[in-house]
């Protein structure tokens, strides 16, 4: 039986932010007069006269987006995953929130299993009938393994968090000693605290077989900082015990499984010392962002902007920079990258004062701190990759966003009819 007794609200500041950076992409989309594209950009004017037979001849207007079409659909898609953003942040209740790391483990196990065993019987084909442009490189469904690293680096933490509330919900109902404790293990909440963790584990064992650099450092950075929050918020030292010994037995699980010789030699590649590769387009990247400082090439077009200024590794063409803080300089310009730093900020402010509303023995909480470090985990794989750039690990992303800066009101009432004996009324309180 469930009954809605209250919801979230839209953080004005943040909704406003994001609005900005939308008006902002559309700016670039705005027919001007040649003289005016010449004036705020020169370059592009440089560009177009390359690029486009027709310009400026029997054209009078151009946007300052060097490929306008192509910005559209980088509008269309940035305004659908503010609306998504915004409209989780409003409805979600204390309730839901319990159910979106549930189904997120559900969904990893399932992710994690189908990428070890795709891996150990790989054909070249992914779900073995689909053959990738990029033979080789594929993990699970995703056609490049640090995508798939990038789509766990954000829903892994959040698990952990998960894992992390429910031993403190627990464990805050058994009675002190060991005896206590021991018999804790064999009830109901126990178990699905236990399926939990091997979640976990599950998904960093995965995550470390792609050999993905920046996963696996991304993977680093997610458990020290889960086991930072552990140590400093768990109340009691057997909170501490359960939950931190489990994030430091993963990580060296996860290692072990996968060989810490294999390991090291992936860091030990030769092409590690220039980042895979990876400079030359780095380079690049920041030589394109100044010659378009304010308004940007046009967001989503890199690829085309690369077709003329692209200098390192002429062998293949780039068509992503590999760094989409980089990235996003040389679309957006200051014209895109000023609103978009002010909405970092906006949702900064906002999580803080979130964290404020709830206590640190309540689930939200340990929640709210995976959502945290999963946003932190793939932000810093994005300074070598660009797995924000595929759609699924961008609506992960907004999911993420939305459970940090989501109001901490009332949810659901759930009686103990409609729920495990474990769950009473006393633990949907801390939910």
């Amino acid at each position: 039986m469930l009954q809605r007794t209250g919801g979230g609200r839209t953080e004005i500041l943040l909704a406003a932010s994001l609005a900005v950076v939308v008006v902002a992409i559309g700016v670039q989309l705005i027919p001007l007069p040649v003289e005016s594209v010449r004036w705020l950009s020169p370059e592009t004017d440089v560009f177009l006269r390359r690029y486009e037979i027709s310009y400026p001849g029997s054209l009078q207007y151009h946007p300052l987006s060097i490929k306008p079409h192509v910005t559209v659909l980088a509008l269309m898609a940035t305004a659908a995953l503010g609306v998504l953003l915004v409209g989780l942040a409003r409805t979600l209740t204390r309730d839901d929130i319990l159910q979106i790391p549930r189904g997120v483990s559900i969904l990893g196990v399932v992710l994690a299993v189908v990428g070890v065993a795709q891996k150990a019987m790989w054909n070249g084909k992914i779900y073995g009938f689909w053959t990738p442009i990029d033979v080789g490189d594929s993990f699970g469904p995703f056609v490049n393994r640090n995508h798939f690293a990038g789509w766990m680096l954000m829903a892994l933490p959040l698990v952990v968090g998960y894992f992390a509330a429910r031993v403190a919900r627990g464990m805050r109902q058994v009675k002190p000693g060991w005896r206590n404790r021991l018999v804790w293990f064999s009830s109901a909440d126990a178990s699905e605290t236990i399926l939990v963790g091997f979640a976990v584990l599950l998904m960093a064992l995965a995550l470390t077989l792609t050999t993905s650099r920046s996963g696996m450092l991304g993977l680093l950075a997610a458990l020290v900082i889960s086991g930072w929050f552990v140590a400093r918020r768990q109340a009691t030292g057997s909170r501490r015990v359960i939950a931190g010994g489990y994030l430091m037995f993963v990580a060296l699980v996860a290692a072990g499984w996968t060989g810490f010789d294999r390991i090291a030699a992936r860091f030990a590649e030769g092409n590690a010392a220039d980042a895979g590769g990876r400079l030359g387009i780095w380079g690049d990247t920041w030589r394109l962002a100044s010659r378009f400082p304010i308004a940007g090439t046009g967001l989503n077009t890199f690829g085309v902007a690369t077709l003329f200024y692209q200098t390192g590794d002429l062998k293949e063409h780039f068509a992503e920079a590999h760094n989409d803080y980089l990235q996003l300089l040389a679309e957006g310009g200051a014209l895109v990258c000023i609103p978009a730093a002010l909405a970092i900020l906006a949702f900064a402010w906002t999580v803080h004062r979130r964290f404020r509303e709830v206590s640190v023995e309540s689930s939200d909480y340990w929640i709210r701190v995976g959502a945290v470090t999963g946003i932190l985990a793939i932000a810093l794989q994005e300074f070598s990759d660009f797995s924000l750039q595929m759609p699924g690990n961008a609506v992960l992303f907004c999911v993420l966003l939305a459970v940090a800066v989501r109001h901490s009101g009332p949810g659901r009432r759930i009686s103990a009819r409609a729920w495990t004996p474990a769950h009473n009324s006393a633990n949907c309180e801390g939910a």
